[in-house]
């Protein structure tokens, strides 16, 4: 390989000593025609996550740059905060591709064919790519985020804003670093609600084309541990309240960077995650009311059945909500 770095990977680690094996071997079983480099930040870790670390940095150090914290970064600056700090000062590639410690990179030609794409597409943000899903619970059969068999295509902005999962991973990511390194407002908003790949997403969508590559990549553990926030969002009432809060939250900072077709739809959507909030809340009466009404209509029979339900026996739907140990609104 001759030039200069061309990819920076960007790897967030903690107590990942079980998985973290997986990241860095997908890292430098990548085979490509040019340079790339993998920054990888121990972030204080509890568990033996660091000296696979170092055993991986030892074994590749021109492709390994390990950081290694002394005090965990992501509670004191949360996540925009640690890469500003440890990783934009540090990266020198032209392209930003990113992946947590619990997940992995499954094909070694990821990093090729997405700077292919990019170097031939001046015109395109991002290249993305298809990510198999891996509940570590077993609960669910393994599955690709995204049907297969659709072909490459472009992803717009009004998929991106229905969720990443409607879209992308944050492990298939691979964008121009000058719109990962200048984050917009929105982004922080998202990012103190403890996410930031929705916003990444969209901050993409909005500056150019993402490019898809109907292949699957790339890993996504579901559940890796009790501190994973996939495995917090499906179990707990109270943070999937927080999400949808969240998400709300970078929405109303979102729209004054959307034209009007733009503007419109993310309306819908935030009309969808206020439904979402009113029923995880309890406050099913709003549910069959104007402007959500129209929401409450397409659900199914069932569905709509126990809304009613609840709505006519308020005190037995109280002491459900008591007896399940939900919060009050």
């Amino acid at each position: 390989m001759t030039g200069k770095c061309k990819v920076s990977v960007l790897c967030t680690a903690f107590n990942h000593e079980s998985y973290i094996r997986d990241a860095l071997e997908g890292f430098v079983s990548q085979k490509t025609n040019f340079p790339f480099e993998v920054l990888v930040n121990d972030d204080c870790s509890t568990d033996g996550t660091a000296d696979v670390i170092r055993e991986y940095a030892a074994r590749y150090p021109d492709i390994i740059r390990p950081f290694y914290q002394e005090e965990n970064l992501y509670s004191r600056l949360g996540m925009p905060g640690l890469f500003s700090t440890v990783f934009y000062p540090n990266a020198r590639g032209k392209y930003f591709t990113l992946c947590e410690g619990d997940d992995y990179w499954s094909d070694p030609e990821k990093l090729q064919r997405q700077a292919d794409f990019l170097d031939a597409h001046g015109d395109y943000t991002a290249c993305v790519h298809n990510t198999l899903l891996h509940f570590c619970d077993g609960s669910r059969p393994d599955a690709p985020l995204r049907p297969e068999g659709e072909g490459d295509r472009d992803v717009d902005f009004f998929t991106v804003i229905h969720g990443p999962s409607h879209s992308f991973h944050t492990s298939s990511i691979m964008a121009r670093r000058e719109f990962i390194t200048d984050p917009p407002d929105f982004h922080y908003a998202a990012a103190q609600h403890g996410f930031t790949d929705y916003a990444v997403g969209l901050w993409l969508a909005l500056n150019g084309k993402i490019r898809f590559i109907d292949r699957v990549m790339s890993v996504y553990r579901i559940g890796s541990n009790s501190q994973a926030w996939s495995a917090k969002l499906g179990a707990h009432y109270a943070k999937l309240k927080e999400f949808i809060v969240g998400e709300l939250a970078m929405m109303e900072k979102l729209l004054p960077h959307l034209d009007g077709a733009q503007s419109a739809a993310t309306r819908e959507v935030m009309l969808e995650r206020e439904y979402e909030l009113y029923y995880i809340e309890g406050r099913v009466d709003k549910l069959v009311q104007p402007p959500y009404e129209k929401i409450y209509r397409t659900k199914p029979l069932n569905t709509r059945l126990v809304i009613r339900l609840k709505i006519m026996f308020p005190a037995l739907h109280s002491a459900y909500r008591r007896r399940r140990g939900y919060e009050d609104y």
